[in-house]
């Protein structure tokens, strides 16, 4: 799943909170990622949600007092809905899954799901034994369907920690349990919208929030800069500046976020950055989906109406321009998954958005065709979502 799109749970043994109506201990694990009454206070949630690194020893934690967890790994319950409670209001997945169920497939037999940690990106992943759970669901699932290996399918971020997970491992266990990756949306080269989270914060388009609301989490997630633009796709391309004639390329990312003063991201963009990029070239297919809107539809530049950045946050760009793309991804980088070498493919959904593609009606047409393509008439193919 994509960016902020699996679920998370919380469970709170606190002695200090931002408010005084912020929550100090709850016994019981309840969803923090994302429910209504979570977001009615959202001070509480994003200072909850906060994550620390530790640059002596490469690790990273939660906030003090807060323990987090993903929902229903190996099940659909943690990438359905974002809101459990609310699954028809916070849809994600649940369309694909119904329809992969009316031809035959069975959640835990031969369909699973595999919600992340959003905020991390692919070192903090392997650090909290995401992706040594992922590959013993995968050997588990390959042994009980018969060998059958499996076919992955992620969507936004969600490619790029499936292209870490499969960077991790031999071309021998590849080829023995990974039958190919369907990657929608994908921001194989970054998207430029990513930066403007660090800069200024993102609300993903819901315009009756404050610009920068989310900006407490996406100026210190280590998922932020693993998102950001990536030099040998966007080149020169002068992606942000301000009206004091401060100017950032893709190249020139991490001067940004020291001239930000946002210190932990500065210190993980490196090791994040790593995990993925420059792109490999992949021994297994790859079959990139992504929609592509009428006119200029995504964000590409940004001017701020200040004369440099400092510590304080920004004002929301004073001008956007606006280029090719899905509404979130711009074009070059969806279409840098022919980087990935001779066994990727890329196809485009006319007038679908970066999520709207979860839903669009010719893409799940398109992906239950390649699913029944690779699966043979017993066992049945296990899907990994």
């Amino acid at each position: 799943m994509g960016l902020a799109g699996s679920v998370l749970e919380e469970r709170l043994n606190r002695t200090n909170t931002p408010h005084w109506y912020c929550a100090k201990e709850v016994g019981d694990w309840q969803t923090v990622w994302l429910s209504l009454q979570s977001a009615s206070r959202p001070d509480c949630l994003l200072d909850e949600l906060q994550i620390f690194f530790d640059n002596s020893t490469g690790r990273y934690r939660n906030q003090t007092g807060v323990e987090i967890r993903t929902v229903d790994f190996g099940g659909v319950g943690g990438i359905a809905a974002l809101d459990p409670a609310l699954p028809q209001l916070t849809s994600v997945y649940q369309e694909l899954i119904d329809a992969l169920v009316a031809v035959g497939y069975e959640v835990r037999k031969d369909l699973f799901g595999a919600p992340y940690d959003w905020r991390l990106a692919a070192d903090g992943l392997a650090q909290v034994g995401y992706y040594a759970n992922l590959t013993a669901m995968i050997e588990g699932a390959v042994a009980s369907n018969g060998g059958t290996k499996a076919l992955l399918l992620a969507h936004s971020m969600g490619n790029l920690v499936s292209l870490a997970f499969l960077r991790s491992h031999t071309p021998a266990w590849r080829a023995q349990h990974i039958a190919a990756l369907i990657g929608l949306s994908g921001p194989w080269g970054g998207s430029v919208t990513a930066m403007k989270g660090s800069i200024s914060g993102d609300t993903f388009d819901i315009s009756a929030l404050p610009h920068d609301i989310f900006r407490p989490l996406q100026s210190i997630a280590p998922s932020g800069p693993w998102l950001f633009p990536d030099a040998d796709v966007y080149g020169s391309e002068v992606l942000v500046e301000t009206t004091g004639g401060a100017q950032y390329t893709a190249a020139d990312s991490q001067r940004l976020l020291q001239d930000l003063n946002l210190t932990q991201q500065v210190a993980v963009f490196d090791r994040v950055r790593s995990t993925t990029h420059p792109l490999p070239q992949l021994d297994i297919p790859v079959h990139c989906m992504h929609g592509l809107m009428a006119g200029n539809s995504t964000e590409e530049h940004f001017l701020y109406d200040v004369d440099k950045f400092g510590a304080a946050v920004p004002p929301a760009p004073a001008l956007v321009r606006k280029g090719k793309g899905d509404g979130t991804v711009n074009l070059k980088s969806l279409e840098s998954c022919k980087r990935l070498g001779p066994y990727a493919d890329v196809r485009t959904f006319q007038d679908t958005t970066h999520t709207d593609i979860l839903t669009d009606a010719r893409v799940v047409l398109a992906i239950i065709e390649i699913a029944e393509a690779n699966r043979p008439s017993s066992p049945v193919q296990h899907h990994a979502l």
